[in-house]
């Protein structure tokens, strides 16, 4: 009986340890402060951008899971390479093609700025960052990540969904 109770105990303690670290070890990064900064920034950037767009009369543009995805994963990567540029923007704009229905993809970078409206300020003040901005879409994905030393990056994913309704 004691071999048993003692088997029975250990598999519910590997279980328990097993249950732990699956909870524990997919602890969301952006909960840090510096990442909570950085997505309180982005937030603004939606913001500013919709606020801009209001101004001219254009629609607001609502968030995009994988636009945001996407940007996230782009940032990421500039960070990687210490250097901001518009790598593999086809396979950005491909996804979004194919798995958003998006007729068409704009897509901004930055880094060094300090704040969502500084970055917003030099977007507004660049003729192509500025297109995009004012462009012709629906949906925005925004990155906002720092890099060891606390150098923000940024990256916007414009993208305009084809409307379901069909074509006569």
């Amino acid at each position: 009986m004691k071999t048993v109770r003692s088997k029975t105990y250990c598999i519910l303690l590997c279980f328990m340890v097993i249950v732990a670290n699956i909870s524990c070890s997919k602890d969301d990064p952006l909960d840090t402060v510096e990442n909570a900064e950085a997505k309180s920034m982005a937030n603004e950037i939606l913001q500013l951008v919709n606020a801009h767009r209001k101004s001219i009369g254009k629609q607001a543009l609502s968030f995009n899971t994988l636009a945001n995805a996407l940007a996230h994963e782009h940032t990421l990567y500039m960070i990687g390479q210490r250097d901001i540029s518009h790598d593999d923007f086809d396979e950005r704009a491909d996804r979004l093609f194919d798995e958003e229905n998006a007729s068409q993809v704009g897509e901004n970078v930055a880094y060094g700025q300090p704040s969502a409206q500084v970055v917003m300020n030099a977007w507004l003040n660049s003729p192509g960052h500025r297109r995009n901005i004012e462009g012709d879409f629906t949906h925005i994905g925004i990155a906002v990540i720092q890099d060891e030393s606390g150098t923000y990056y940024f990256t916007q994913l414009f993208l305009k969904k084809r409307s379901s309704s069909p074509e006569a």
